[in-house]
């Protein structure tokens, strides 16, 4: 199932085909996911780890590689006990992130305004060589 999104994130389009028909649909979207450590949820934890030593590599390998490849972005989360949460309030807040990203949209739409781009993720790689120069 995971793996028929690879498509739509690599082509930004989907393609319904029956039996002597087909659609394409427009599918630019951003995949946000998130999943456990290992079947159990408990990978690490030395009081309550799974039985399995490689727990958590096989649960990892049930994700295809095609689709990790499309994964820009990936943060572990620590576990948070519920009858002791620890709140931590340091950090940015929300308005001053909020404030750095319209800055970074607004560079960005100067920069490929001649090409009708908007953001670097609409970027070729033929643009890119454009804009960049790899030290």
């Amino acid at each position: 199932m995971l793996d028929s999104l690879c498509q739509p994130l690599k082509d930004r389009k989907v393609i319904i085909l029956r039996a002597k028909a087909y659609i394409t649909y427009p599918a630019h979207f951003q995949l946000i996911a998130a999943m456990n450590p290992c079947r159990c949820d408990y990978l690490g934890e030395a009081s309550r780890s799974c039985k399995k030593p490689r727990c958590g590599t096989d649960y990892m390998n049930k994700i295809s590689g095609p689709l990790l490849d499309r994964i820009d972005i990936c943060i572990k989360v620590l576990t948070v006990n519920v009858l002791f949460p620890k709140i931590h309030s340091e950090g940015e807040s929300t308005s001053s992130i909020r404030e750095r990203v319209i800055a970074a949209r607004k560079i960005q739409a100067e920069r490929y305004s001649e090409l009708s781009i908007s953001c670097n993720s609409d970027v070729s790689g033929e643009a890119l060589n454009k804009f960049t120069k790899p030290d």
